[in-house]
């Protein structure tokens, strides 16, 4: 059975719907197809080819204008040079003069270079041959250099030792070559070498070997399966329970489909699985040979079988490249040579949003292969087997093995001959190279044995892909023969699908109260000894989609008294949990790391659809403008809420293993040779890793929020996940102290997860976590539909579940119109043209049209009014502007109006000349009347919100950008980070200086008048518009409105004028809107994405919004992220305790004689509360003083409990011993 594995094949798959449904019945008497056949052809001998052996003459001193360095270099820097020794000429490389891996020592030939690199190709020359000598040990690539290419695209990586000289070659399938046709030069760079290290190269040539691959093919045989198979739906999914990929079902009633083709083309309209099943013949005289199937790309998920026993599938989107297109290998066992042998597959399928309708066997390779010269692998005196049946997840501990290369028996005939292995991994890198004999054996075939060792074997399995370069040598050392091999589709079943065993029942005393603990990892304990699977990586373009395994140098250091475990560039991940998991519960992550320097220290947790990538960065420097935080020099606690969904990491690719048997998590150091991050010293530390069981509803934190009162609201925005269980994530919530959750229900542009509503995609969740679409067609008639009728909605959802868990439900909204938005409603910019977003659309709303205002009010009366009734914690919108798809307009009847209510005449001209004369010469009194239509716009939408219920509330944020700037553009943004990778690792910290230098002189007059005049300049590259601003004093006099601040630095949340602009009738609202940077994104997994990392450490991870209750009162305090999730989970459910414990209403400063201490009074008739706000760096006694009468008693509305209180006068007075950057809330009673 193929070692990959598939969730879905193991679980019930709910019914499915079937649209336009078909009866087999309609399809009988549907001719068979012809079963899939090639008839072998007849072996020829294997004649061995012409050699030839061309000299390229390069280094003779007459050359040397030829040679140059790539970046350019002059004087006494440049790295090499032509040199000549007993009148042979050659090459001298001086690499302390190289950056490694980043400098090319290069020529390029005369004339048209592509020429030589096509007489070498007509030659057949397969391999590059050079003699090398060095003073001291050296690794070196080697690039041929194709025009248009740069250096890095090809390349073979050799050694050099000490003494003489010594033969490198390399054959062509080493260099990731083809051939040489289009080769128009050749370089050499350095990976690493000592000091003082001086490298000679001669004797340059490219040449043929007698034996190469083409010369055997016709002793294998490649069979089409691309043709007519039969085919049916599966509504109910009875292929399963009736077994339809068993050889002997009876699919005589099957429709006809041709693969190459997504079903939908041929007729067939059906969400859910089809399934697929034809028969191929395989000859006898492959007798022993497994079947190699390529099936297609297949973006969703499936399972294959062969003669009934499954062979392969994978489900989630997010797979590995290696594993897209599927390829599964038949065993032998499991085939009928010389009989027609049965295949079946299923295939998840329908509209599916990202993948649309291209479902089922489309156009692809469709392939079976019959290759007796088969790679095997197999553990010493065991079965050999293709290397994707042979599990290697025990290769961790080390696991012994051996690999069996294959060759014509011809090869064997010459006298001694030698294959000359070398087992790379992904980008080149030696695991083990030596010698093994060619041995002759049964039916024609020689083979080489190599023998894997338990440290090749543990390099094997953290390289995740396998590549051999083989030659084979005669007794004099000529080469017969150069290859290679790949294995890139290595096997690791039981790690995905075993878990380790339990540890015994025990309770942990932790912040949380007591929790059983599930799984504790020593981070230190070397990898081999450990029972949990480990993954790393480092950092390279050729990781992007792909399976672990490029290099990273991984180390076990002491810190602090204690030994952790850190990567350079790239990352580590281990899988944590033990026993069984359950799916749908909640667990705690602790991770213990050390503050003994700056550390940037992104994290994912990889738990299917509610994957989290978080992480936390300490601070850089006493006076830095954005991460000022001092190190505690102490171990800490970095603590994160996990709600487990059913899938994590596997051998295809995210979301291919199940969850139950633990989930991994990534630990990633981008500091790297970009220079990106270069104001930090080094990337996450880890000691101990544990996780433990926790209740959301025995351990969520007790918040005494005030009965009666206007409650204060923490909430969570979110836009990554959709398509997540919306329970597990109000439980979440739940846990971490948030009063309100805002999840996207109008996403981007049109694609709505409610009901279905015209002018709008319809988008529910499917089984299989994909997003089920239905587009929407203005032009037809035809009513929105749901593309599966019945199944609830996201909305629906998460609109029981905050109902089920007491959270309060504030559905997010990025509306701009609708696709039914009348052409006269769409906004007209400068130009006179329809004005543009910036992507997603083609068209924005105007809102100074009365058709814009209908269509919105049509979207919240199908949204909101129906809920409000039966929901109490439904409490209002969230509107966040996506894609500028609510800009200012110049339309003629825009015009028309302001001249009309402001009594401004137009000038003369065209719609073109007018637009530019209201941007213009009329830009500042257009601008606010437009700001006054916008708020106007506002207001009624609020009074809407309030019919429908008077506590609704409606929440507005106006920018697009995940990478928030004012001025200067975020330091996540590609912008800036383009300055960076210019300076390269080097120069990358001078330019975070710069940048930071130039913030600290931007003030708060300079924030408030870029935001209230939208001209953002190169943080919204040079942007200068008016939709951009907005004018929060316009909505001073109007209830139900809160304006979010955004205050994702501390360079702006510590600026309380700014803050202080945003208040509204309503008060301050203010959003941490984190950015996250994309570096490396994919890199560590297909979807992986980027990071959003707050302060550390646990005194500073909530000191942004500590700041915006100290400086503005702030009412509202919003996170909004990509990814939902946040660490230091209990500095967050203690801030929330105290928070949300305080009244809504307007309070009153009593001064304590402290600028770092702030107490606010909040007289009710429920009673006096008292807020405490403490910004200081470190922790304080502190001595707080309130108007009380005597007698009067104090309770801690955190603890719950009574505070010692003296009188002073007519004063209460208490003492607080604060942590840094506290918050409490109190009850004068």
């Amino acid at each position: 059975m193929s070692a990959q594995s598939s969730k879905s094949a193991m679980k019930s798959v709910p019914a499915l719907i079937l649209v336009g449904a078909f009866s087999l019945s309609a399809y009988a008497q549907t001719p068979a197809p012809t079963p899939f056949a090639a008839q072998p052809v007849a072996v020829r001998p294997i004649k061995p080819a012409k050699t030839t052996v061309t000299p390229v003459d390069l280094f003779s001193q007459e050359k040397s204008a030829l040679w140059s360095t790539e970046p350019e270099t002059v004087g006494d820097k440049i790295p090499f040079s032509l040199q000549s020794e007993n009148g042979t000429g050659f090459l001298r490389i001086k690499t302390d003069a190289m950056e490694p891996g980043k400098m090319t020592v290069r020529a390029t030939p005369p004339g048209d270079a592509p020429a030589n690199g096509e007489v070498w190709a007509k030659a057949r020359a397969n391999y590059v041959t050079f003699l090398c000598r060095s003073n001291n040990p050296a690794e070196m690539t080697f690039h041929p250099l194709q025009r248009g290419k740069s250096a890095g695209t090809y390349c073979g990586p050799f050694s050099v030792a000490p003494g003489d000289w010594k033969r490198v070659i390399l054959p062509v399938a080493e260099l990731r070559l083809k051939d040489f046709s289009k080769i128009a030069g050749l370089g050499f760079r350095l990976v690493k070498a000592p000091a003082g290290t001086v490298v000679d190269i001669k004797d340059l040539a490219v040449g043929n070997v007698p034996y190469f691959d083409d010369l055997w093919k016709t002793q294998k045989l490649t069979i089409s399966i691309d043709g007519d198979w039969r085919f049916a739906t599966d509504p109910g999914d009875k292929g399963m329970t009736e077994s339809w990929f068993a050889p002997g079902f009876d699919d005589s009633q099957w429709k006809v489909l041709k693969s190459g083709l997504e079903w939908q083309a041929q007729g067939i309209q059906h969400y859910g699985y089809g399934w697929y099943r034809q028969q191929i013949f395989v000859p006898k005289e492959f007798e022993g040979v497994p079947l190699k199937i390529t099936f297609c790309d297949i973006k969703a998920d499936d399972d294959a079988w062969f003669n009934g026993q499954r062979i392969g599938g994978f489900n989630g989107e997010y797979k590995y490249n290696n594993w897209s297109t599927r390829t599964y290998v038949v065993p032998p066992s499991v085939i009928r040579y010389g009989e027609n042998n049965q295949i079946a597959i299923r295939i998840w399928g329908g509209n599916l949003t990202f993948i649309k309708n291209k479902s089922g066997l489309i156009k692809g390779p469709l392939v079976a292969e019959l290759d007796p010269y088969t790679v095997k692998f197999r553990k010493p005196g065991g079965e050999a087997v293709a290397p994707d049946l042979f599990d290697l997840s025990d290769a961790q501990q080390g696991q012994p093995f051996e690999i069996v290369f294959s060759f014509p028996g011809e090869l064997a005939q010459t006298a001694g001959a030698q294959v000359q292995f070398k087992l790379v991994n992904s980008i080149g890198t030696a695991l083990a190279s030596g010698q093994a004999p060619l041995v002759a054996g049964d039916k024609g075939i020689a083979t080489a044995t190599v023998p894997v060792d338990l440290e090749t074997s543990r390099k094997v399995y953290l390289s995740g892909r396998l590549w051999a370069q083989l030659i084979i040598n005669d007794a004099q050392g000529m080469p017969l023969y150069a290859g290679g091999r790949e294995m890139d589709r290595l096997s690791f079943l039981k790690r995905d699908t075993t878990p380790l065993p339990a540890l015994p029942e025990t309770l942990e005393d932790t912040p949380y109260g007591k929790l059983k603990l599930v799984d504790e990892i020593d981070a230190s304990k070397p990898i081999f000894e450990d029972a949990h699977p480990y993954l790393q990586s480092g950092f390279t373009k050729a990781q992007e989609r792909m399976p672990a395994g490029s290099d990273v140098d991984v180390k076990v250091s002491e810190i602090l008294g204690k030994k952790a475990r850190e990567s350079a560039y790239g990352w580590f991940a281990y899988r944590v949990g033990r026993g069984k998991l359950n799916p749908r519960s909640t667990y705690l992550l602790r991770i213990e790391y050390p503050e003994d320097k700056p550390r940037f220290s992104p994290i994912e947790v990889q738990v299917g659809q509610n994957f989290m990538d978080i992480g936390w960065k300490s601070g850089v420097g006493a006076d830095d403008v954005y991460d000022n935080w001092p190190l505690n020099k102490k171990w800490n606690w970095y603590d994160v809420i996990v709600p487990l969904d059913d899938e994590t990491t596997g051998t295809g690719g995210t979301g291919t293993a199940p969850a139950e048997n633990g989930f991994w998590v990534y630990f990633m150091n981008k500091i790297g040779p970009q220079g990106f991050y270069s104001m930090w010293e080094g990337g996450p530390a880890v000691a101990k890793i544990k996780l433990y069981e926790i209740n959301p509803e025995k351990d969520a934190p007790v918040i005494h929020r005030p009965e009666g009162l206007p409650n204060r609201v923490l909430s969570l925005d979110w836009e990554r996940q959709p398509d997540g269980n919306p329970e597990d994530f109000v439980k979440y919530a739940k846990l971490m102290g948030y009063s309100a959750i805002s999840p996207i229900m109008i996403k981007w542009h049109f694609m709505n997860f409610s009901e279905p509503l015209n002018g709008y995609t319809s988008i529910v969740i499917d089984e299989h976590n994909y997003w089920a679409s239905k587009p929407y067609d203005p032009a037809t008639g035809e009513p929105a539909s749901s593309p599966i009728p019945g199944r609830k909605t996201q909305h629906e959802l998460f609109l029981e579940a905050t109902k089920k868990w007491g959270i309060d439900y504030i559905p997010r909204f990025e509306w701009g119109g609708s696709m039914d938005l009348p052409e006269d409603a769409k906004a007209i910019g400068v130009d006179a043209k329809l004005a543009k977003p910036n992507r997603f659309a083609q068209w924005s709303s105007n809102l100074l049209n009365q058709a814009t205002w209908d269509d919105l009010q049509k979207l919240m009366d199908y949204l909101i009014k129906p809920y409000v009734k039966d929901n109490p914690q439904l409490t209002g919108v969230l509107w966040r502007i996506r894609c500028d798809r609510v800009q200012i307009s110049y339309g003629e009847a825009d015009l028309e109006l302001f001249s009309k209510e402001t009594g401004i005449a137009l000038p003369p001209g065209g719609p073109a000349q007018r637009a530019a004369w209201a941007a213009g010469e009329m830009r500042a009194k257009y601008d606010e009347w437009w700001h006054g239509k916008r708020a106007d716009f506002h207001k009624k939408l609020a009074a809407l919100l309030k019919s429908y219920r008077p506590d609704m509330e409606l929440y507005y944020y106006n920018w697009d950008p995940d990478k928030f700037g004012i001025i200067l553009p975020d330091t996540t943004a590609w912008a800036f980070k383009a300055k960076v990778a210019k300076s390269g690792p080097t120069g990358g910290k001078a330019a975070y200086e710069a940048e930071r230098a130039e913030r600290k002189k931007l003030t708060a007059s300079d924030y408030i008048e870029t935001v209230r005049t939208g001209n953002f300049g190169d943080a919204f590259k040079g942007s200068n518009r008016a939709d951009y601003g907005i004018r929060p004093e316009l909505y001073r006099d109007t209830p139900g409105i809160q304006i979010f601040a955004p205050a994702n630095y501390l360079c702006y949340a510590d600026k309380p004028e700014y803050l202080n602009y945003f208040q509204t009738a309503d008060g301050l609202a203010v959003s941490n809107v984190v950015s996250y940077d994309e570096v490396n994104a994919r890199n560590i997994n297909p979807k992986y994405e980027g990071n959003m990392i707050t302060p550390g450490g646990p005194d500073f991870s909530m000191a942004l919004e500590l700041l915006a209750y100290f400086h503005g009162d702030a009412r509202t305090l919003n996170y909004t992220v990509y990814t939902y999730g946040r660490g230091f989970a209990d500095a967050h459910r203690r801030f929330a305790q105290a928070f949300l414990a305080l009244p809504a209403v307007k309070g009153t400063v009593i001064d304590q004689g402290d600028a770092d201490v702030k107490a606010r009074l909040y007289p009710t008739d429920k009673g006096t509360y008292l807020g405490v706000a403490y910004k200081g760096y470190e922790g304080k006694k502190l001595t707080i003083k309130v108007p009380g009468k005597a007698g009067a008693k104090l309770k801690d509305l955190v603890t719950d409990k009574y505070v010692s209180t003296t009188n002073s006068g007519a004063d209460l007075q208490f003492v607080i011993d604060s942590q840094p950057m506290e918050l409490n809330a109190y009850r004068i009673e």
